[in-house]
């Protein structure tokens, strides 16, 4: 019943978060203007329709999307490696994604799928990497697969930066606030493309939750009982990946979601992944919609790229909770 009641809670603060972010701006619109323009009853503003359907609609709702698959894929990283510093960004899958999705563009490959294609390609080629190196034996075991994608990451941003550095000064400049985490350019059909894909990924993810409870907590006894451990393991790193790859081919790479959200969800409703399956998701919506909003409002009319954001809230949040794990183990 307490779970039941958080997730309610959960679900009213994203919504709240949504219509706070369609009312705030440089244009204001009312919550009446906003419901008679979201049912169809019409309204005398063409601006207030304009500014609400084609601009702060669609970036509201990549925003939630983003934010859902980025909590989503950390929790599964976090589960299966057993690491509360695991997420896409550590690892150094997103900006293996982001490689591949900036490649697709210098090759002019514009079509909605190309580019998550791409981004979904270099996320997996740098995922494989990471635990080909990690496997090697020249890492300690312990974190080796943060480390290594740490440094894989460092080496990625290295390579995103020489290909930006030979840009011309406008394709620097979109492809680098790009590559920060934006939303401003996030039009209708990429949503069309993404939400489908972050529907059934999600599905996927849910379907193997109590799955993940028992690799999480004794792979040997989920071997015995007959779950099929190395399958359901390439399944969920396979969909994380492609969550991951779908955000950086429309928003960029936005750090610290996949993170910090799954460790606010298991403080909400434990260690149980059957539950965080559902909380992690609305929580890391509604975090993606308000660091949005307040990328596009804090210094308006100036925008600030999302990932600035996330990071300016992440960092000190994610050394509460390494402060708080340290306590626990130390009494």
């Amino acid at each position: 019943m307490r779970f039941r009641f958080r997730s309610l809670l959960l679900i009213i603060l994203l919504l709240c978060s949504a219509v706070l972010s369609l009312m705030s701006g440089p244009v204001k619109i009312s919550f009446f203007e906003i419901c008679k323009t979201l049912f169809n009853s019409g309204t005398e503003n063409d601006l207030v329709k304009s500014v609400l359907l084609s601009i702060r609609l669609p970036r509201i709702v990549a925003a939630g999307i983003a934010g859902w698959s980025l909590a989503l894929a950390g929790l599964c990283y976090q589960s299966l490696l057993k690491n509360p510093l695991a997420s896409e960004y550590t690892l150094g899958i997103a900006t293996g994604a982001a490689l591949g999705a900036l490649f697709a563009a210098l090759l002019r490959m514009h079509a909605p799928v190309w580019t998550p294609l791409f981004a979904f390609l270099g996320s997996i080629a740098t995922m494989i990497l990471v635990f080909a190196i990690a496997r090697s034996g020249f890492i300690f075991e312990n974190y080796s697969l943060v480390l290594t994608g740490i440094i894989l990451n460092a080496f990625g941003n290295a390579l995103l930066s020489l290909i930006l550095s030979i840009l011309s000064p406008n394709q620097l400049h979109s492809f680098l606030f790009w590559f920060l985490g934006s939303f401003a350019s996030v039009q209708w059909h990429a949503i069309a493309f993404a939400l489908p894909v972050v529907a059934l990924v999600t599905l996927v993810i849910l379907s193997m939750s109590r799955a993940m409870n028992a690799i999480a907590v004794n792979e040997e006894l989920a071997h015995q009982v007959g779950i099929p451990i190395l399958k359901i393991k390439i399944v969920l790193f396979l969909s994380s990946g492609l969550l991951t790859a779908v955000v950086v081919s429309f928003a960029g790479t936005i750090g610290f979601i996949g993170l910090v959200v799954p460790h606010f969800g298991r403080m909400l409703s434990g260690s149980d992944n059957t539950r965080l399956v559902w909380i992690v998701p609305f929580l890391g919506a509604t975090l993606c919609i308000l660091a949005d909003l307040l990328a596009r409002t804090v210094l308006s009319p100036a925008e600030l790229p999302v990932g600035v954001i996330t990071a300016f809230l992440g960092v000190p949040v994610f050394l509460y909770f390494m402060a708080r794990s340290r306590l626990h183990a130390a009494g």
